[in-house]
């Protein structure tokens, strides 16, 4: 009876050891395509976050932050945050978040191309130049749109085409940012963020 006892609370500590473990951090690093490398970070107590090496900087895809997620930000290396969002979405509020947290601020008001009133090319170029520009600089950038994550899905497959990666290269690179990231992005839709990153003149 007492050797029993003794190897139920063994198997029982041992069990509870293996389960507390679980919430430790775990980075796991991958290459695609030689184009740049990502890394998974992900904790029961953190935000999943996954990097794309750009130049000397790197970038990421996520959603709109809420008001407790900046400091975490912070905290996994974001330097920088691109709302790519219309003043009707309140992208005010995500600059003054931002900045509270000692982040730096990009606002890229970008519209649908399918909308009613689109995004002039030419303010998407000069957005795809400042990006460029601050991952150059070295820059952690958080992009980020709504929920949906289909319009800074689409200007960085356009970011990808106007740093000279290849199609198939800039695709494998939105699929290391989860399936959604590009499967939610039709065949024309990638067609047309090709071209405008082709198309915008490198100042």
């Amino acid at each position: 009876m007492r050797l029993s006892l003794l190897f139920n609370l063994l198997f029982c500590g041992l069990a509870l050891a293996v389960k507390t473990t679980k919430t430790e951090t775990n980075i796991t690093g991958t290459n695609t395509n030689g184009t740049g490398t990502t890394a998974n970070i992900t904790t029961d107590r953190s935000p999943a976050i996954a990097w794309f090496s750009l130049k000397v900087g790197k970038i990421c895809l996520g959603k709109k932050p809420v008001a407790e997620a900046y400091s975490a930000l912070k905290s996994l290396g974001v330097t920088h945050v691109a709302t790519v969002q219309t003043g009707e979405e309140q992208a005010p509020n995500v600059r003054d978040s931002a900045f509270e947290n000692g982040l730096e601020w990009l606002w890229v008001p970008f519209s649908h191309p399918s909308s009613q009133s689109p995004t002039d090319d030419v303010h998407l170029h000069h957005y795809l130049h400042e990006l460029s520009k601050m991952l150059s600089e070295g820059a952690s950038i958080y992009l980020h749109c709504d929920g949906s994550q289909h319009r800074c899905s689409l200007l960085f497959y356009a970011l990808c085409h106007y740093v000279g990666i290849p199609s198939n290269s800039a695709y494998n690179a939105l699929h290391s940012f989860g399936r959604n990231a590009a499967n939610n992005l039709s065949r024309s839709e990638l067609t047309w963020a090709a071209e405008l990153g082709h198309s915008a003149p490198h100042i």
